[in-house]
């Protein structure tokens, strides 16, 4: 046991509903994402937050709904701020890349980047979690959907973690680029849940981590 380490835990707000994505937009605001569809922002010094409107409807079933919030390493005001969601696509949920700009108290410019072909029966294992590298690329995974043999198939985007531009263009150096029988925004596959994404500056390495059956996280 180190005894230089001192941790001291500081309750900055309560009485949200599942919240599930944090990201600083300040040193003092960070926006916080409740899974049924709400965004708020809160100020971490006084406690408190205002809700950010803007936010357009999500598939809120199961596990699906408002997912990710996150901003890359070198965000200023103004600057994209990028989403993971549930989106209702034919009565199915659908794990979705958009990005929109934060103006006062309302998010403009929506824009869905990829709304990912990962439709299933099920209201579970949509992932999803946001990564950005040093560079100009983001990585965002999908889980299984509720069907095992997706971690395997390329042909859809369940059960991977996706690699894209900013922008939401497809890099030319991802691994299935002008394969016929791969989604080209596809960088790694085989994953059942993928909820957990971390980018590793000084070592480019990305950590990712997926909840298992029965105990098995990974």
């Amino acid at each position: 046991q180190d005894e230089s380490f001192n941790f001291v835990l500081e309750q900055v707000a309560e009485g949200f509903e599942i919240p599930w994505g944090m990201a600083f937009v300040s040193t003092e605001q960070l926006l916080v994402n409740e899974r049924r569809g709400r965004l708020w922002l809160l100020n971490r010094h006084t406690g408190v937050r205002i809700e950010i409107k803007g936010v357009p409807p999500v598939y809120h079933s199961g596990q699906g709904g408002l997912l990710d919030v996150a901003v890359p390493f070198d965000f200023k005001s103004g600057d994209w701020i990028y989403f993971t969601y549930s989106k209702n696509v034919e009565g199915q949920g659908v794990t979705t890349l958009a990005r929109a700009r934060l103006q006062g108290g309302r998010l403009t410019q929506w824009n869905d980047l990829l709304v990912s072909r990962s439709a299933t029966r099920t209201s579970h294992h949509f992932g999803s979690r946001i990564a950005f590298d040093g560079s100009d690329y983001l990585y965002f995974g999908i889980g299984d959907r509720g069907e095992r043999p997706n971690g395997q198939n390329l042909l859809n985007h369940a059960g991977a973690v996706l690699r894209l531009h900013r922008d939401g263009r497809v890099p030319a150096d991802n691994p299935f680029v002008g394969r016929s029988d791969a989604l080209p925004e596809i960088w790694s596959y085989g994953h059942r849940n993928p909820q957990g994404l971390a980018y590793d500056l000084q070592q480019q390495r990305l950590w990712e981590i997926e909840h298992g059956p029965r105990g098995g996280d990974e």
